[in-house]
């Protein structure tokens, strides 16, 4: 919470983002945080959220449903190279 606070006061983005001006202070890093974890103790909101703008995209068209991407991460196998057998 205390670099998200860091961030927000030195950069333009950040407050662009946000709709700070370069002379809106900022709140306090303690502020933040009894707010994050009083609004969102319920761990389901997050996806509840997720899922709200998931409906309204699919509603507006935004969403192109001709492919379908998933993470494919390389993982090596762990296997025993002393058991196979080579193919050609």
């Amino acid at each position: 919470m205390r670099q998200t606070i860091k961030e927000i006061e030195t950069n333009v983005v950040y407050r662009w983002y946000l709709v700070y001006s370069f002379l809106d202070k900022v709140p306090h890093y303690g502020t933040f945080s009894k707010n994050y974890t009083r609004r969102f103790h319920d761990p389901d909101l997050f996806e509840q959220i997720f899922e709200k703008i998931l409906k309204i995209a699919i509603k507006n068209s935004l969403i192109d449903h001709s492919s379908l991407f998933i993470d494919s991460t390389h993982i090596k196998a762990n296997e025993n190279k002393n058991k196979y057998i080579k193919k050609l």
